[in-house]
C-alpha cells in the first residue's frame, strides 16, 4: 500500500503520471486514511525493518500477531469445521484455542494466554469472520451435490443438441444454445409468500425481553398464499406471476376482492393454497404453451410432485418441452429463480406490502 501511494500510476494526461492522494490510495485498498499515515510515519521510523513478509500488516490486520502459530492453526480448524457444515460459536474457540496453545506452546506458563475479549475481537477482524445466522440447513453439503449436478448438466447439454429427423422432415433450426433459443430455455418455481411479515427481528429498546409486533388480522401471520414466477433465459418477461389462495374462489366477497386484482398477475384458487396438476396443465395451456412459437422448449422445474403427473408430462411431450429436472436438495445451488430473483422479490414484496398497510392505517385513522 506505501509502494502504490508513493509510485506515480493515475492518469494525468496523455503521457503523464501522478502518485495517488492519501485518499485515492485508501479508497483503493480499503482502510482509514489515518492508517496510512501512521504505517508511512513508523516506516520512516524504521519499525518495518527485518520483518518477514508474514510480519507485516495485512488487509484485516492489527498489532503483530503474539501467537501468531496458534491463531492460524486456530484459523484452520475453523476453516474445516465450517467447509464440512459445522456450527462455531465463542464457545468452540475457547474450547480449541486452548487446546492449541497447550500443543503448540508448551514451554509457556497456562497462565500467560487468555481468551479475552480484546484477543478474540481481533482474531475474528485479521481474518474477516463474523457471526451470521444460518440461512441454510440440509442433511448434506453442497460438495455432496457434485455429481447429481454434473449429470443434470450433462442432461441439459444432450438435450439441447440439434435433432435431424429424415430427409422428408425438417429437423431443429440452429438457435442460441443448440436447438434451443435463449425465449425458450424457461424457469418457473412456486414460492410461498406470508400475509404479513411479522417473523424474524425489529429494532427495539434495549432492555425489553418481550418484542411485541402488531398484526392486522388475528391469525395472519400464520396464514400464507403461493406464488408462481417464471424467467426466460434472455430476461424478457413473457408470463404473469400466478398467485394461489387458500379456498375454492366462490361467494360475493371473492368475486367483490376479485375486482380489485392487478391485470399482471394470475389470481387461482385451490384447497390448499399451492399448485396442484390440474392448475399445471391450466398454467400451460393458458400462458406458457402461447407463447412458444412451437419452438422446441427446455423447461427447468424443481422435483415437486404435480410437475411429473401423467398429465402433466403428457402435455409436455405434445408440445416439444423437454422437462430438466434440478435434482433433489439442489435447487438452492443451480436453479436461478431460487439463486438470484425470489429473496430479492421477497423484500420488495414486503416492503410494498408494509407501504400498503401504512397507507391504509392512515387512510382508516382520517
Amino acid at each position: 500500500m506505501l509502494s502504490y501511494w508513493v509510485t506515480p500510476s493515475i492518469g494525468a494526461g496523455p503521457t503523464q503520471l501522478r502518485k495517488p492522494t492519501r485518499g485515492e490510495t485508501a479508497t483503493r485498498f480499503g482502510v482509514p486514511e489515518a492508517n496510512l499515515s501512521r504505517w508511512k510515519k513508523e516506516e520512516r521510523e524504521g519499525k518495518f525493518q527485518g520483518l518477514t513478509l508474514e510480519q507485516y500488516r495485512i488487509a484485516g490486520g492489527g498489532r503483530r500477531r503474539k501467537w501468531g502459530v496458534l491463531e492460524r492453526a486456530l484459523y484452520e480448524k475453523f476453516r474445516y469445521r465450517r467447509a464440512s457444515g459445522g456450527i462455531v460459536r465463542r464457545g468452540w474457540f475457547r474450547r480449541v484455542s486452548k487446546e492449541l496453545f497447550l500443543q503448540h506452546y508448551p514451554e509457556e506458563a497456562h497462565a500467560s494466554f487468555h481468551f479475552s475479549n480484546g484477543w478474540f475481537r481481533r482474531f475474528l477482524s485479521f481474518h474477516q469472520v463474523s457471526l451470521r445466522f444460518v440461512t441454510n440447513t440440509a442433511s448434506k453439503l453442497p460438495s455432496d451435490f457434485s455429481d447429481a449436478i454434473l449429470n443434470w448438466m450433462r442432461f441439459n447439454r444432450r438435450n439441447s443438441q440439434l435433432r435431424p429427423r429424415n430427409g422428408r422432415e425438417p429437423g431443429d433450426i440452429p438457435a442460441a444454445i443448440g436447438r434451443y433459443a435463449l425465449a425458450n430455455i424457461v424457469n418457473m418455481d412456486q414460492t410461498p409468500v406470508p400475509f404479513e411479515y411479522l417473523e424474524g427481528r425489529t429494532y427495539n429498546q434495549k432492555g425489553e425481553k418481550t418484542i411485541w409486533a402488531q398484526s392486522s388480522q388475528s391469525g395472519w401471520d400464520k396464514r400464507q398464499a403461493t406464488i408462481q414466477l417464471t424467467v426466460f433465459a434472455d430476461g424478457i418477461p413473457r408470463v404473469k406471476p400466478l398467485v394461489f389462495f387458500r379456498g375454492m374462489g366462490v361467494g360475493a366477497t371473492i368475486v367483490t376482492e376479485r375486482a380489485t386484482y392487478d391485470p399482471r398477475v394470475v389470481v387461482k384458487f385451490n384447497p390448499k393454497a399451492y399448485a396442484n396438476s390440474s392448475n399445471m396443465v391450466e398454467w400451460l395451456d393458458e400462458q406458457l404453451i402461447p407463447i412458444l412459437e412451437d419452438r422446441p422448449t427446455l423447461l427447468v422445474l424443481d422435483l415437486f410432485r404435480a410437475h411429473k403427473t401423467e398429465e402433466v408430462l403428457d402435455t409436455f411431450s405434445a408440445n416439444d418441452i423437454v422437462v430438466s429436472m434440478i435434482p433433489g436438495g439442489c435447487t438452492s445451488l443451480v436453479q436461478p429463480l431460487d439463486v438470484s430473483i425470489n429473496r430479492p422479490f421477497k423484500d420488495i414484496l414486503r416492503v410494498s406490502g408494509l407501504t400498503f398497510q401504512s397507507k391504509r392505517k392512515r387512510l382508516t385513522a382520517a
